[in-house]
């Protein structure tokens, strides 16, 4: 078989990261309901492994798989917007939690920036390292905004996003069972807050109101890092 031709055929043709991720994405959810929806096996880490290892195989840059697949970043304003009828469903016990929402909002925002750099300087990261991770637990869309503003690599920053949702959506579900924490309020809260889209999809599969949470916090974090991050990041320098 001639690799080569098949490399320039998936370079050249417009489609082919589209169909790819659609495809990955379906192949994901066969897998993972075939598994007996196994943690380590959710849809979206499945299409991620397909989708990476065709990219690498083929030495693709990621400006080239997103100018690929920019219908799909287009719908994912609409997928972001519908999230908030689970929201609106529960808006007034989300009210009466509005304190303890921002309590834990600002010192787990805190907490996740901080333990990341501090991580990452005992390891002797260079500086441009240290500030993508800061942008980690927030949506890949705002998180690239924000590294172009502190001065971090926008394609690390955006790996590192990655990263994180697939580690909390993997490891959510056996730290509250450690933790032994039953509320769907607080796991979904944890999930958007730490692993944005990628946890508000594992919240989904929990329960409405676990949904409701993570998508509130993945909001709040994102609008939290994209405020404060830039001004903390001017004051240190």
């Amino acid at each position: 078989m001639n690799f080569d031709a098949v490399i320039q055929y998936i370079h050249t043709t417009p489609l082919t990261w589209l169909i790819l991720t659609l495809a990955s994405f379906k192949i994901g959810i066969i897998v993972y309901e075939k598994t007996n929806k196994n943690t380590l096996l959710q849809p979206i880490i499945v299409a991620y492994a397909i989708i990476m290892s065709v990219i690498i195989f083929t030495n693709t840059s990621y400006k080239e798989y997103f100018e690929g697949v920019k219908i799909i970043h287009f719908f994912l304003g609409p997928a972001t917007v519908a999230l908030a009828l689970p929201l609106f469903n529960n808006l007034k016990y989300i009210k009466t939690l509005f304190i303890p929402i921002l309590v834990t909002l600002i010192i787990a925002g805190i907490f996740s920036i901080v333990i990341a750099v501090c991580f990452l300087w005992l390891l002797d990261a260079k500086l441009a390292t240290i500030l993508s991770m800061t942008t980690k637990s927030i949506t890949a869309p705002i998180a690239i905004i924000t590294s172009q503003q502190i001065g971090a690599i926008p394609s690390l920053a955006v790996g590192f996003v990655i990263i994180t949702g697939i580690i909390g959506a993997l490891l959510g579900t056996i730290i509250f069972k450690f933790a032994k924490i039953k509320h769907e309020t607080s796991k979904g809260f944890a999930l958007g807050l730490i692993s944005h889209g990628i946890g508000t999809a594992r919240a989904i599969e929990i329960g409405q109101k676990a949904a409701a949470f993570s998508a509130l916090a993945m909001g709040l974090s994102g609008i939290f890092t994209a405020i404060f991050l830039p001004i903390a990041i001017s004051f240190f320098k």
